[in-house]
């Protein structure tokens, strides 16, 4: 991973070049979507031993999740990567999921791509008819792999909430530390998956996922840290981000009571509440709520005085 730029100056020029070139087409969802008549369309928890030690020379070691527990540590992947407003700033993870489950996981999700009749017209678009009380957007869709990868996603968050609970981070340090870890997963466009979504456990076991991928892992990883989040999506702007509700400054985005500040995820060391001016358009982002799941601790961020610039309704 490339050493940090120098200055802050330098860093939001850098991102900014970054994001430009990069990630302005991130997940094409607005090319994926097709609407025709009747069918609504779209172009174990680890042990309580120490983990063993990881490769690697950096950070802050937060621990090893295999996915079952008998997974042979050689298929376990490392990460090492930079929050630059903690300190330390430098922190690694391990996550191994078995060659099995991994197997199954696709399989399931293929199989709920048959269950809503998906059908790919082209690399960028598809169709596919949502189930009963559905929206006509993704919702459900993350919404059943949110369920289907609950435990597996469980065993990596655990790593980070018990470093969280050990040096007592609050919830923005928290929130930083998800998302920073986040952004360090390489962007991929999943290459033959329904609905063009990589589920969320094989995003961290494969280090690899487009922006709604990483953005449902993050989500699943947040609230479990006890932060409050949801989907950011934009059919318009063809990309999904993520909302926290973090005392941060920048548009926010509102559903019902809640708040939430931008969260991007393409970029490494994107700032929070920064949207990147391509995308800077809060009138066309739609918030996405997502089930609670088993193993959520609850948001501990309701009582944070978040400050509001141009919320978005």
């Amino acid at each position: 991973m490339a050493a940090p730029p120098s200055s802050p100056g330098k860093t939001l020029l850098q991102l900014f070049l970054v994001l430009f070139i990069a990630s302005s087409c991130c997940c094409f969802l607005g090319l994926r979507w097709l609407v025709t008549p009747g069918v609504r369309s779209h172009s174990p928890r680890p042990a309580t031993l120490p983990p063993p030690e990881l490769p690697g020379t950096q950070g802050t070691h937060l621990g090893l999740a295999l996915v079952p527990d008998s997974t042979p540590l050689s298929q376990a992947r490392t990460y090492e990567w930079r929050a630059e407003s903690l300190l330390p700033p430098e922190y690694r993870v391990g996550y191994g999921l078995g060659e099995s489950l991994a197997s199954e996981l696709d399989r399931e999700h293929r199989a709920y791509g048959r269950k809503t009749r998906f059908r790919a017209l082209s690399r960028a678009r598809f169709t596919y008819q949502a189930p009963p009380g559905c929206q006509q957007d993704m919702r459900c869709i993350y919404a059943e792999l949110m369920r289907s990868n609950a435990e597996p996603v469980h065993a990596l968050g655990t790593r980070f909430v018990e470093h969280i609970r050990a040096r007592q981070l609050d919830p923005l340090e928290a929130g930083e530390l998800i998302i920073t870890f986040i952004q360090r997963i390489h962007y991929v466009e999943p290459d033959g998956q329904p609905f063009g979504v990589l589920p969320p456990a094989l995003v961290a076991a494969r280090d690899e996922g487009d922006c709604d991928s990483k953005a449902v892992l993050a989500v699943m990883l947040l609230r479990q840290a006890g932060i409050d989040a949801a989907i950011l999506y934009s059919d318009p702007l063809a990309h999904a981000a993520v909302g926290v509700a973090l005392p941060v400054r920048g548009p926010a985005f509102r559903l019902g009571n809640r708040v939430y500040r931008y969260a991007e995820l393409t970029t490494e060391g994107w700032p929070l509440g920064m949207i990147p001016p391509q995308h800077d358009k809060p009138h066309l982002w739609k918030v996405l709520p997502m089930p609670e799941l088993p193993g959520e601790t609850g948001s501990r961020v309701d009582e944070v005085d978040t400050p509001v610039s141009g919320d978005v309704e």
